[in-house]
């Protein structure tokens, strides 16, 4: 019974991964429900389709523009979930700010954002975030934080503190079985928990 509920867990897992990691579309999802279901408005396959989609414009930084075909569509930022790109990047919009998945598919989600030019007086600095899942909020990446965000499971909590000694190591990836450690760890907190 174990084994099978740890292939059950395997897959959940991993076929999500397999569609989030393509890289021959790009679009918009205007909502969690679009994101996990894979549905992409404005979406163009990237092979022989062009569009343009800006975040950042400096005169309307809560607007996200979309140029399609031969119209260019505007939307409040705050009623777009995320934008997926050509290279197969998805980046997720929350409080009007731009958060990189660097996990699409798993269940924990770890974002990356960078700040600064890069130049001498500005360097860059990259902060990690994560969301608990595709629908929660999106907060710093601690090992407090990440306990928080999964009160009960007490499993999880001491699996951190084994793997973990501080907060800089929390975005390590587990290269033999393809997923984060966070979400290899969680995954394992859950094992025993269906009886």
């Amino acid at each position: 019974m174990r084994i099978i509920i740890i292939i059950l867990i395997a897959l959940f897992v991993i076929s999500p991964i397999v569609g989030f990691s393509q890289k021959d579309s790009s679009g918009i999802y205007f909502t969690v429900k679009d994101y996990t279901n894979q549905k992409l408005t404005f979406a163009i396959n990237c092979k022989n389709e062009k569009h343009k989609i800006k975040v950042d414009m400096i005169f309307h930084q809560k607007e996200i523009s979309i140029k399609h075909n031969d119209s260019t569509y505007k939307y409040p930022k705050d009623s777009v979930y995320g934008i997926k790109y050509c290279d197969g990047s998805v980046v997720r919009i929350f409080k009007n700010s731009e958060f990189l998945m660097i996990n699409a598919g798993e269940t924990i989600l770890l974002y990356k954002v960078e700040k600064g030019s890069g130049m001498k007086n500005d360097p860059v600095v990259t902060n990690y975030y994560f969301s608990k899942d595709a629908e929660s909020e999106i907060q710093k990446l601690t090992i407090n934080n990440l306990k928080s965000a999964v009160p009960f499971n007490h499993k999880f909590h001491d699996l951190l503190d084994m793997e973990f000694h501080n907060d800089n190591e929390l975005i390590k990836y587990d290269s033999f079985h393809k997923i984060t450690r966070i979400n290899k760890i969680y995954l394992n907190s859950l094992i025993g928990k269906e009886k």
